[in-house]
């Protein structure tokens, strides 16, 4: 059986650009992975900062929990992606048993119960929650590539279909956020 040579150029360009996907996605992927061990560490300074200042005590459970939980994902981000949450929820697995997250768990509730000043204990809950929102922006955008610049186009776009301008300062730190988590240059 032979094949005519169109047949087999296609064939030879969709080899190829098969290749370059899933070489993007993963060059794509791992610097994403990257863009969230570098947010997770600069939320890991604010902590320490946060407990240095004396808000919280270094050996608090609440300090202690979050720091593990935000050490733990930095350590298996490279495990994170939306493929493998996906299969692992059809397995029946969790997804999470590589990191420390905390999220609703029993231990974390005991442990920002201890926590004294009401203030404190909110500031540590608004961490918890922003390294939570982190992880699943990452799971959702995070392999995606060129987000950064998508987002930076689509915010204008919609303030200006609404009527209004677009907030600078938002577009900024949604360009700024999208662009850690990608790794691309911002702008």
């Amino acid at each position: 059986m032979t094949l005519d040579p169109e047949t087999v150029s296609l064939v030879r360009a969709t080899l190829l650009a098969s290749a370059a996907a899933l070489a993007i996605a993963k060059i794509s992927r791992q610097c994403s992975a990257e863009g969230l061990r570098r947010r997770l560490r600069f939320m890991e300074v604010e902590l320490f900062e946060f407990a240095r200042l004396g808000h919280v005590g270094f050996g608090e459970p609440a300090y202690l929990l979050l720091r593990d939980s935000l050490r733990s994902i930095a350590w298996a981000s490279q495990d994170f992606s939306l493929t493998r949450a996906g299969l692992a929820l059809l397995r029946g697995r969790d997804i999470w048993r590589s990191a420390n997250l905390q999220r609703q768990t029993r231990a974390w509730e005991e442990a920002l119960d201890q926590v004294t000043d009401l203030r404190s204990k909110m500031k540590i809950t608004d961490m918890h929650r922003r390294m939570l929102r982190t992880v699943w922006a990452y799971l959702t955008l995070g392999a995606i590539p060129f987000a950064a610049w998508f987002c930076h186009g689509v915010v204008p776009v919609l303030a200006r279909l609404k009527g209004r301008r677009a907030p600078m300062r938002k577009t900024r730190l949604l360009e700024a956020y999208a662009c850690t988590l990608t790794g691309l240059p911002i702008r």
